[in-house]
């Protein structure tokens, strides 16, 4: 959070077919309550993937940092179908500060 209350702004990006901003509102809240100048943006899920959407929201953002949870699954389901987690680490232009 300390790195959250510091920043110019925090872009919160939620990837999806679905225009509910439900969880994503609550998020933005949550950060706000914390001080962080913080605002949602919905973008919607491309054929390349959640990954290639979110990298390219922080070029569009001239983002110095991507935030994110890092969530694993079996080897052969990341082989099989990819992963995020995989995909920021091998492509990010940006650093990248993942928690699991």
């Amino acid at each position: 959070m300390p790195l959250l209350k510091r920043a110019e702004m925090v872009k919160v990006v939620q990837v999806s077919h679905a225009v509910d901003r439900t969880e994503l509102d609550d998020v933005v809240a949550h950060l706000r309550l914390h001080s962080a100048d913080a605002t949602g943006v919905i973008k919607v899920e491309t054929v390349a993937g959640t990954a290639d959407a979110i990298l390219k929201a922080a070029e569009v953002f001239e983002a110095d940092l991507i935030v994110s949870g890092a969530f694993g699954f079996s080897r052969l389901r990341e082989w099989f179908f990819g992963g995020v987690t995989r995909n920021f680490l091998d492509r990010s232009p940006v650093c990248c500060l993942m928690s699991h």
